[in-house]
């Protein structure tokens, strides 16, 4: 919302700069993205060299037909020589003119030259030269009340302070330059002046309802809608004081009409429309849904097909105006337009937002009423749009108008206590200055002993309750000087929850396992699951769609984190970053049947492709292979002291003998593994990645605990190693499990450090060498201890195994 700070003046009076007053309106939440300048530089009295001339004398150019040599008084008893190449002026005229060294608003410097032969002082300025429009082919005529030597910037807004307004969606209110007044004044303690919307008198013996007929099929999307009808008006420019306000304000002047209509709602927030009476076919209006199949060309030429749940504004044919968005060519005004009717609406704030983003057409107007506006704002625009009109269009208001109102909205009132306003903001505010500070808002007060009865304006549809007055009052008494206190009551001490603490903790663990933290979009492709092989049964296809999506590539909720990963990957390796280590600690989306929401899974999930080490000048590190991938799903689980374990996995994107499935406590809690060639050429990416990912809840839950403290210096461990022949098919994890079982309580640790396949072992057989740790807290091992303990080790897992002790 850009609001020129001229226009702004003519509402309130303040004499602080507008950088200023852009920090004291941030202090009260509305916040200025930033203050810019509109039309001419302002620097350095360039503004001095824009005065007004009026031409004393008009010849033909001695050595050129279509030039004129003119002599312009600019006031001051000084007379210029001009060349001017404009023909649409003549002797008595006044014009803006620029004197050398004057700095055009497109940064061009105009400097005294000679033009054939002449020397010309100065330069007679179009509507272009100025900025305030695209006409070039001739220079701007001014009124004949513009004074002679004047400054143009005392006469019209051709250079302006503009604050750019971010407005929160709950304050539509400021999208108008009234309503930022209105918070100024309350700010600056600055007297307010009186909405312009001062009514002018009809003129005539016809009325509305014999012109035109109006309806409103559906009050439901619809529940105000005001018209009027202004009959013998002259469609042409707008006046360069009109056309100057709108372009500071970054709107295209197109006509008076239409301009006026821009005016009224960038001065008041009550959008408007202005159609050609004899364009209505049947002389009749009817505010209703669209039909199927009804198709509407919008004044921009674009054809668009309407939906049977959006409002429309029809007439006995077809439909002429998206309402609220915007009108169609078949009703615009143009310049044989002789009568129009006006139109001020309220309708519904969701039915315009959906229709906007299914139509992927917003507008101003739209932008407005999807946020919901004052209805009460219908009538005064009608009254500022008609007194306009009749003044600067030469037209005449008909008597009547229509206004179909299904009734104001039910008046909101709120107890206001002294006492609460200063439990809640921690310092006494005085009770009328509280009552101050509304009454600037627009709020009506009125005093009930050590409390306030406050009515709330309709423009202020997001104050509710108590807690909404304090936070007005606190706005603007300025939230900077309040003081910092602690909050009263009982002593509390923060701190993060045990999950929380032991994702940190997962967090700082991976990371000194030499990863980088991510954080991904959780929305992806729809074609996510063909790229990862998933087979058609996989729940996992099932997806959660966006209603409205950014783009195709964003339009799905995840269901796996991989697709995530792999798009950093490919994403970083296009940028030549060679080794990719990273991890997130996200989120995945599960569609459940019963559930209106999908089940939202914590899942921490990684990568590494390349080195762990990088390049140095010693050489270059190991490339991460399956067992890297391992070795930090061991560290994610070392983080919370949890335990795991690994089957073989069954994961389509993942390489068939490179992969293990995680499990904890015997349920499936996530995989590691290298991923498959073709799910990488899918992705675009060239090189080997491991990944992994982890169910976060499991992980956590696998936790044993704290870790206790335990002697290992006074009673000495001991050692020993076996080597044991098992079928191929039989895992280490399966060994490992039967050992600590056969050898608890004295054993201690169990590691698999060598295995061997070969000749010695025979055929479809393999030997595994395991080093095994033996301790007691209560006293030194004997020889015989460990002996008995590695003989129920090595019978069990003939037992369980088959597994025979090599020599």
């Amino acid at each position: 919302m850009k609001v020129p700070v001229s226009w702004l003046k003519e509402y309130i009076s303040f004499d602080i700069s507008a950088h200023e007053l852009a920090d004291r309106l941030a202090l009260t939440g509305t916040e200025v993205e930033r203050v810019g300048r509109a039309g001419l530089p302002a620097t350095d009295g360039n503004l001095d060299r824009f005065v007004i001339g009026q031409v004393r004398s008009k010849a033909m150019h001695p050595d050129a037909a279509k030039l004129s040599l003119c002599d312009v008084d600019i006031g001051g008893g000084k007379t210029e020589k001009i060349v001017c190449g404009a023909q649409n002026f003549e002797d008595g005229d006044k014009a803006a003119v620029c004197l050398p060294g004057g700095v055009l608003p497109d940064g061009r410097t105009l400097e005294a030259a000679v033009i054939r032969g002449v020397e010309s002082h100065g330069m007679m300025c179009s509507e272009a030269e100025l900025g305030l429009s695209s006409e070039a082919a001739g220079i701007m005529i001014l009124p004949e009340d513009a004074p002679i030597g004047g400054r143009l910037i005392d006469y019209l807004p051709v250079s302006d302070e503009v604050l750019e307004l971010e407005v929160t969606p709950n304050r539509p209110d400021c999208l108008s330059v009234y309503g930022v007044a209105r918070e100024v004044s309350a700010v600056l303690d600055a007297p307010l002046m009186p909405e312009p919307v001062e009514d002018i008198e009809p003129r005539g013996d016809d009325d509305v309802e014999e012109l035109i007929y109006i309806e409103v099929a559906d009050p439901d999307l619809c529940p105000r809608y005001a018209a009027r009808i202004i009959a013998g008006v002259n469609v042409g420019p707008s006046p360069a004081w009109l056309k100057a306000r709108l372009v500071a304000a970054g709107i295209r002047p197109v006509n008076n009409v239409v301009d006026i209509t821009n005016y009224v709602m960038w001065s008041l927030g009550e959008p408007m429309h202005a159609f050609d009476l004899a364009k209505i076919a049947g002389n009749r209006i009817l505010v209703r849904r669209a039909m199927a199949g009804e198709k509407i060309t919008t004044i921009d030429g674009t054809e668009r097909a309407l939906g049977k749940h959006m409002l429309v504004i029809a007439d006995n044919q077809h439909p002429i105006a998206i309402a609220g968005i915007m009108g169609s060519e078949d009703s615009e005004v143009s310049g044989e337009t002789t009568d129009i009717m006006l139109e001020a609406a309220n309708f519904s704030g969701p039915g315009i937002m959906a229709s906007s983003l299914e139509l992927g057409l917003r507008s101003e107007s739209s932008t407005r009423f999807e946020k919901g506006i004052d209805p009460e704002l219908v009538p005064k625009a009608l009254a500022m749009a008609a007194r306009m009109l009749v003044e600067l269009a030469g037209g005449r208001l008909v008597p009547g108008q229509y206004d179909i109102y299904t009734g104001p909205p039910s008046p909101v009132a709120i107890h206001l206590r002294e006492e609460r306003i200063e439990s809640i903001l921690g310092l006494p505010i005085a009770g009328e200055e509280a009552e101050a500070i509304l009454a600037r808002l627009g709020f009506g007060v009125r005093r009930e002993d050590s409390a306030m009865h406050v009515d709330v304006p309709t423009f202020r549809a997001d104050v509710t309750r108590e807690i909404d007055l304090i936070e007005e009052v606190a706005r603007v008494f300025g939230v900077d000087a309040i003081p910092s206190t602690l909050p009263s009551g009982m002593r509390a001490k923060g701190g993060l929850s045990e999950h929380q603490a032991a994702e940190r903790g997962i967090a700082r663990r991976l990371a000194d396992s030499g990863l980088s933290e991510v954080i991904s979009y959780t929305f992806i492709a729809p074609d996510f699951a063909d790229r990862l092989m998933l087979k058609d049964e996989d729940p996992r296809r099932r997806t959660v769609p966006l209603a409205n999506p950014l783009s195709v590539e964003q339009s799905v909720m995840r269901t796996l984190m991989l697709p995530s990963i792999l798009q950093t990957v490919a994403l970083n390796l296009a940028q030549r970053n060679q080794d990719i280590n990273i991890f997130e600690l996200g989120r995945v989306y599960l569609p459940v049947s019963s559930e209106k929401l999908p089940l939202e899974k914590r899942t921490v999930a990684g990568c590494v492709c390349g080195s762990m080490r990088g390049e140095s000048w010693t050489g270059g590190g190991r490339v991460a292979d399956f067992f890297t991938g391992k070795g930090l799903v061991e560290n994610a689980f070392a983080a919370v002291n949890g335990d795991f374990q690994v089957r073989r996995a069954g994961e389509p994107f993942l390489h068939p003998g490179k992969s293990a499935g995680i499990m904890v406590a015997g349920e499936p809690a996530g995989y590691v593994g290298e991923v498959h060639p073709r799910v990488l050429e899918a992705f675009g990416i060239d090189r080997p990645v491991t990944a992994f990912e982890i169910d976060e809840d499991a992980l956590i839950g696998s936790s044993a605990g704290i870790v206790q403290f335990e002697d290992l210096i006074t009673f000495p461990a001991a050692y020993q190693d076996i080597a044991v022949t098992v079928g191929l098919d039989t895992t280490a994890e399966e060994i490992i499990s039967v050992v600590r079982e056969a050898g608890a309580p004295l054993l201690r640790s169990a590691r698999v450090f060598d295995v061997y396949k070969g000749e010695q072992v025979g055929e479809g057989k393999k030997s595994v060498a395991l080093g095994l740790e033996f301790r007691s807290p209560e006293r030194t091992l004997t020889d015989e201890d460990v002996d008995a303990a590695r003989q129920k080790i090595i019978l069990l897992l003939a037992e369980r195994l088959n597994a025979t002790l090599r020599a």
